[in-house]
């Protein structure tokens, strides 16, 4: 009886690149040319311990596009190590069991310039220019309209870019109160000061009289400064009117009908999606206009509102840095800010991604932390739920000029901020998910400046 003599496997045809590092990533592909339906895994070790191990599973399309099928596409975040010596970080591949050294070529002298011990860092320079004014206002008005039209958003148009939008007189001018506007020189955003209504079919609204609230801006820093600017003369009694789509109670956000309800405006609040006549219509003057000036009576509201969120019984830190690196869409991204977040840990900060917590969890950071970091954004409007926080902030700021709606909610809100550009330490890049991506040139530098400024 003849046996058929089994044939060796042949070893793997080992393919792939080590493509890139920046700021701890270390990004590549690689494969079995052999067998492209499996995945190979890859190490890091570190004077001989290994680091981490994962898949080399994610989607490359490029390299699909050279002819390799499947998925072998990897991604590592190194640690923050001390510095590194020449082959004190290796890189390994095991395909089918067998192990294959990854040659990290010229990426090595990155890696270590990345990781060299520096000078000591200098704090970061204080941001000295505005963009905006920052005045304060002495009062603002309300007065009763008649016969008042509505013309809801324009549908598939930015309300910035929309003239046919806002509360008009039955002549056609737009109501001065209702009007939205921003900018040291209060220019119209959208909207017209007059616009022709006559053969337009204008609906009859369901109800007499109505207060205007202004537009519902899905953004949560545009919500809290703008959207309840006028709460301090809404008091529920009457139906509130927004411009809004969806429909304010359609909003996807957590956070809108959250502090609608905590405004007492849960279920009294309301938008039309057509032209509409309403036939009394209260409009008060809003209490903050973005980047130009703020009446104080909007941090009495803002806070009657920030109280109505019920305290969280969770711990929160005394150190806190507040992280972009897990957005994935908005006005300002920062790449290379997860390494950031790596030295912010070992320098005893709770690293903290506001976009995953719920309303109660970061009005809790503001009542509670000592310390607040972070690059300037929406997050920080939360002062304006807990004015005369005892926390100190740390805002950073991505270009050379301060925003000036945080200085508006200062002067009202009171509390302790201080605001220092990092600037110098960023690069600009494009984005299909953010209006500008700001790319940080040395992650580690930047958080020893970070830690430097804040110690």
């Amino acid at each position: 009886m003849f046996r058929k003599r089994r044939t060796a496997e042949p070893p793997p045809v080992v393919i792939g690149s080590l493509d890139g590092f920046a700021n701890g990533r270390l990004h590549g592909w690689i494969c079995d040319f052999l067998h492209q339906g499996e995945s190979a895994y890859v190490e890091v070790h570190w004077r001989g311990t290994m680091l981490m191990r994962l898949r080399a599973s994610l989607a490359r399309h490029d390299v699909n596009a050279i002819g390799v099928a499947g998925d072998h596409g990897y991604c590592f975040w190194l640690p923050a190590l001390p510095p590194l010596a020449r082959g004190d970080l290796t890189l390994t591949a095991e395909i089918r069991g067998t192990f294959h050294p990854i040659a990290l070529g010229a990426l090595e002298d990155q890696i270590l310039a990345f990781f060299a011990p520096g000078p000591a860092a200098a704090s970061l320079d204080r941001c000295r220019q505005l963009w905006g004014t920052n005045q304060e206002r002495e009062t603002v008005s309300s007065r009763t309209y008649h016969d008042v039209i509505y013309l809801p958003f324009t549908a598939g148009i930015l309300l910035d870019h929309d003239p046919r939008w806002g509360l008009y007189t039955g002549d056609g001018y737009l109501i001065p109160e209702a009007a939205y506007r921003r900018g040291a020189d209060l220019a119209l955003v959208g909207q017209s000061e007059r616009i022709e209504i006559d053969g337009e079919t204008v609906d009859d609204a369901p109800f007499e009289t109505m207060i205007y609230g202004g537009p519902l801006l899905a953004h949560y820093g545009h919500f809290l400064v703008t959207t309840l600017a006028r709460c301090w003369a809404i008091d529920g009694s009457l139906p509130v009117l927004f411009h809004s789509v969806p429909a304010v109670q359609d909003h996807a956000a957590s956070y809108i009908v959250e502090l609608l309800r905590h405004a007492g405006l849960e279920n009294r609040s309301f938008s039309f999606d057509r032209p509409t006549r309403i036939r009394r219509v209260v409009v008060p003057e809003a209490s903050f206009y973005e980047l130009h000036s703020v009446w104080t009576h909007y941090a009495t509201a803002m806070s009657a509102i920030g109280r109505n969120v019920a305290p969280v019984a969770a711990c929160v830190p005394k150190k806190v840095y507040l992280s972009k690196s897990r957005l994935h869409a908005g006005v300002n991204g920062v790449e290379g800010e997860a390494f950031v977040d790596l030295r912010m840990r070992q320098a005893g900060f709770t690293v903290i991604h506001p976009e995953t917590l719920g309303l109660a969890a970061q009005v809790n950071i503001f009542r509670k932390a000592e310390l607040i970091v972070g690059t300037a954004g929406s997050a920080f409007h939360t002062l304006a739920l807990v004015p005369h926080t005892s926390a100190r902030r740390v805002m950073l700021t991505l270009g050379e000029s301060l925003n000036s709606n945080f200085l508006l909610l200062d002067r009202v809100c009171g509390g302790r901020a201080d605001y220092f550009t990092i600037k110098d330490e960023l690069t600009r890049s494009e984005s299909e998910n953010f209006s500008m991506t700001h790319v940080i040139k040395d992650a580690n530098r930047l958080a020893d400046r970070i830690i430097a400024t804040v110690s």
